[in-house]
C-alpha cells in the first residue's frame, strides 16, 4: 500500500512469514506430515525462501492490472478517447499473425469504447489498442512509468531488472500479449510505483520507507524529503483514467472491490501460467481509494491461488483489497463519500460558447472542467450548446455543441437509478453522455426524469440520495 504523493509505503507484507524468534523453525503453511518427508536442502530452501519480501525481489506478470498503463498510453498519446462508441470489436478473440488471442473464459463482448474495453478487461481490445499504440511508443512509457529500471527504495534485495523483450524483438504477437500483461515480468512494486503516478496527477514519486532519522543520544533529526522523478502522463490523461477505473469497481469486473460510503477505482488481473514453466496463476486486484482525491494505492496479488473462489482477481484479490480498504481508510481518517463534502459533486455554471469555433468552445469547456462532445470540425462555429448556458453542472459533465453542419439531436434513455450509490450513478449516466444533479447522501430514493424516459445528450438527471 502507498500513498501516491508522497511515495511513502504504508504497508508491505508477504505470506507464508515466518517468527523472527524462530527463523529456522517448520513454516505455518506446511503440515508436519510433509515437511518430515522433506530432505535437509529442501527444507533449507523452503525456509529461505519466506525470508524474501517479493513485491520487491520477485517479479511476476502482472496480467489485466497492466491495462492500466496501455490505456493511459493511448490517452496521453491523443490515441484514443474514453468514451468513442463502438470503437473495439469483440468476438471472443484476436487473431495476431495467425495465433488467436482468447478474452477471458471465451467471452464475447462485441462493440466497445474504451471504458467500456476497460471494464470488461478486454484483451482482444487491448490487443487493437497496442497494435495502434506500437511498440517504440509502447517502450517510451514504460522507461518514463519507471518500468525497466530499479524503484529506488531504501532496502534490500530490489530486482535490478525487470523482464522484457529486446525492442527489435517485438513483433506482433509479443506487443498483443504486452498490451494486456503477459509474457513479460515486473516487480508489484513496480507496478504500484507506475499506477500512483495516475494517482498522483500523472507524476511518479520514488517508493519511501524512512521518513526520519533521529539520533536519540543528541535529538538531531535527518529529514528523508518525497522524490518526484518526473512528469509522466498529463493530468487531464491521469483523471480520466481513475474516471475509467471508477467504472470497473462500479459495475464493471471490480465490483467485490467496492467499499460502503467510498469511491475506489481499480482493476482486476489474472496472468495465465507460461506453458513452459512450471507456474499457476497470479491473480491480483489494484485499487485507488478514494477517486477524487486518492491518499492510498493497494495492489493484492496472490501466486497460484486454488481456493473455492477460484483463480480470478474479480473473486479472489477484489473481495480482499475491500476488507483492508474498509478498515484502513477509516483509520488514515480519510472521509467518506457525501454529496456535500466531494469537491466532485460541486457544480459550475456553464459558459456560453456558442458562435465560438469548435476549437475555441472545446478549450474554454474543458478549462472549467466540462468534457465536450462533437463531431464537428475544430474550424466550425458552434450554433447551439446543451445544457444551455448558465446551468449548474458538476466536473466532467457532458456538454453537446452544435453547428450547421453537425446538427444531428441524438436520444438516449435514462436509466433505473433507484438503490444505486453514488459511484453506480456517475457510471450509468457517463455511458450514456447524461449528466447530473446530486441532493443528499447515501443511495438514489428518487430520480427526474424517471427510468426509460427518452431524452437529448447532455440532459441533467437530478437524483436524491438517503441513507
Amino acid at each position: 500500500m502507498m500513498n501516491p504523493k508522497t511515495g511513502d509505503i504504508l504497508a508491505m507484507a508477504t505470506y507464508p512469514d515466518y517468527n523472527l524468534n524462530e527463523p529456522l523453525a517448520m513454516p505455518s503453511n506446511i503440515e508436519k506430515k510433509d515437511w518430515d518427508k522433506m530432505s535437509s536442502e529442501e527444507r533449507t530452501n523452503t525456509i529461505y525462501s519466506l525470508y524474501r519480501n517479493r513485491a520487491v525481489t520477485d517479479s511476476y506478470e502482472p496480467g489485466s492490472v497492466f491495462k492500466i498503463i496501455t490505456a493511459s498510453i493511448a490517452l496521453e498519446e491523443n490515441i484514443e478517447e474514453a468514451d468513442v462508441a463502438g470503437e473495439f470489436n469483440c468476438i471472443s478473440y484476436q487473431v495476431v499473425s495467425g495465433v488467436k488471442m482468447y478474452c477471458s473464459q471465451h467471452t464475447v463482448h462485441g462493440k466497445q469504447s474504451l471504458r467500456q474495453a476497460l471494464s470488461n478487461s478486454c484483451n482482444s481490445a487491448f490487443i487493437q489498442l497496442g497494435q495502434k499504440i506500437g511498440a517504440d511508443t509502447c517502450y517510451r512509457y514504460y522507461k518514463a512509468f519507471g518500468l525497466f529500471d530499479k524503484t529506488g527504495i531504501a532496502t534490500g534485495g530490489e530486482l535490478g531488472n525487470s523482464i522484457f523483450w529486446d525492442l527489435k524483438d517485438v513483433g506482433k504477437v509479443e506487443l498483443a500479449t504486452m498490451s494486456y500483461g503477459q509474457r513479460f515480468k515486473i516487480t508489484p512494486l513496480q507496478m504500484i510505483t507506475a499506477v500512483s503516478a495516475i494517482a498522483n496527477d500523472g507524476i511518479l514519486m520514488q517508493p519511501r520507507i524512512i521518513k526520519e532519522i533521529k539520533n536519540t543520544d543528541t535529538g538531531a533529526v535527518t529529514t528523508v524529503d518525497p522524490v518526484q522523478v518526473r512528469q509522466v502522463v498529463s493530468k487531464e490523461t491521469a483523471d480520466t483514467m481513475l474516471n475509467m477505473l471508477e467504472s470497473v469497481v462500479a459495475t464493471g469486473g471490480g465490483t467485490k472491490a467496492q467499499v460502503k460510503g467510498y469511491s475506489i477505482a481499480g482493476k482486476t488481473g489474472t496472468s495465465e501460467p507460461d506453458p513452459y514453466k512450471d507456474e499457476g496463476y497470479t491473480a491480483s486486484f489494484l485499487a485507488i481509494a478514494p477517486t477524487e482525491n486518492p491518499e492510498v494505492v493497494l495492489l493484492v496479488t496472490f501466486y497460484d491461488p486454488n481456493g473455492p473462489k477460484g483463480i480470478y482477481g474479480s473473486s479472489v484479490a477484489a473481495p480482499v483489497a475491500s476488507q483492508i480498504l474498509k478498515e484502513v481508510l477509516p483509520y488514515l481518517q480519510v472521509p467518506s463519500d457525501s454529496a456535500e463534502n466531494t469537491d466532485s459533486n460541486k457544480t459550475t455554471n456553464l459558459p456560453n460558447v456558442v458562435n465560438k469555433t469548435v476549437a475555441e468552445a472545446k478549450k474554454i469547456l474543458e478549462k472549467a472542467g466540462f468534457t465536450c462532445s462533437t463531431s464537428a470540425e475544430s474550424t466550425e462555429i458552434v450554433t447551439e450548446q446543451y445544457p444551455l448556458k448558465g446551468t449548474a453542472l458538476m466536473k466532467n459533465a457532458v456538454v453537446k455543441l452544435y453547428t450547421n453542419s453537425e446538427d444531428t439531436r441524438v436520444s438516449k434513455q435514462v436509466p433505473n437509478l433507484i438503490g444505486k450509490n453514488l459511484s453506480q450513478v456517475k457510471n450509468a449516466l457517463r455511458e450514456r453522455n447524461l449528466n447530473l444533479s446530486v441532493t443528499g447522501t447515501g443511495t438514489v430514493v428518487s430520480q427526474d426524469p424517471i427510468a426509460e424516459t427518452s431524452v437529448e445528450e447532455g440532459t441533467v438527471v437530478k437524483v436524491t440520495l438517503s441513507k
